[in-house]
């Protein structure tokens, strides 16, 4: 069986640990897995000079198949001197990168409290379906919301039972065309794509091993794929940041497999400076 590589990366929209934007930096951290999860993904935002980061991604990695998942979607637009509108769009969110074709993709939104005068937006996972060489995988490509454990529960526990519906209803579409004139409405001439069992969640989870989102899914079933007693390293992919009001290193992004993987090795990124995460990695065989 063959093995791949996956990693997951909360890359602050390029901005480094020197506070410095550098998109390139970033992807040379991570360019060499089958597989790569971004999380904070901007789209014309002022704060990365209005910027289409999913495009750069793309210009970087011209061999990949790439998907977007926005979780923050606000306008953007701008008059021209002729009157009309230049429609844009403000975005931030999920991408994930692949070297294998990506069947189906969809933005998931997840529940949101109202935290009133507390900054709390909306968040999405980007579930994928990539075709692996031995077989598809479902991708869960998540980043959960700093505000509180308390909505991050809610989110992680209508993201598990959506998946687990997920396979009871199928991928992006089901049935056959039945006859000519169907078949060139829809034409839909495609294999239909499939929604498998074998799932990765992975992301940016914002809460540490010890929490009760990681408790849920272990009581899901799925295995951490970074083991203290395995890998070598603190295990940190969030360093001390006072200025986020972060006064010890944490572990908050994580690999998550089902029960289908073998998890062959892992480990953490601890020394690049490319973002105020550090990328986890996973070699696995299904």
């Amino acid at each position: 069986m063959a093995s791949f590589k996956i990693v997951s990366y909360n890359i602050q929209y390029s901005l480094g640990a020197d506070n410095k934007y550098d998109m390139m930096r970033c992807i040379d951290v991570v360019r060499d897995a089958d597989i790569i999860c971004l999380q904070e993904i901007d789209r014309n935002w002022r704060r990365t000079g209005m910027a289409d980061q999913f495009a750069e991604v793309q210009a970087l990695l011209p061999d990949r198949y790439c998907a977007f998942g926005p979780s923050l979607d606000v306008d953007a637009s701008a008059i021209n001197p002729d009157g009309s509108v230049k429609n844009r769009r403000r975005q931030s969110g999920q991408m994930t990168i692949s070297r294998f074709p990506i069947a189906s993709s969809r933005a998931i939104h997840l529940p949101k409290d109202d935290t009133g005068d507390a900054m709390n937006s909306w968040s999405a996972a980007l579930e994928t379906v990539i075709m692996t060489p031995e077989k598809p995988v479902r991708i869960i490509n998540l980043h959960l919301t700093d505000i509180s454990e308390t909505n991050r529960v809610s989110q992680i526990s209508a993201l598990i039972k959506h998946c687990e519906n997920a396979t009871i209803e199928g991928g992006a579409w089901n049935g056959k065309e039945w006859d000519e004139a169907s078949r060139e409405h829809w034409q839909l001439n495609d294999p239909v794509p499939p929604m498998p069992a074998e799932m990765i969640f992975t992301g940016d989870f914002n809460d540490e091993p010890n929490s009760r989102v990681v408790e849920l899914m272990h009581q899901a079933q799925f295995r951490d794929a970074w083991q203290p007693n395995t890998n070598s390293g603190a295990g940190v992919t969030f360093k001390t940041n006072p200025e986020q009001g972060t006064d010890s290193d944490m572990r908050i992004d994580f690999i998550f497999v089902s029960p289908q993987f073998e998890i062959v090795s892992s480990h953490i990124d601890e020394s690049t400076g490319a973002s105020d995460h550090q990328p986890v990695w996973a070699t696995l065989r299904v």
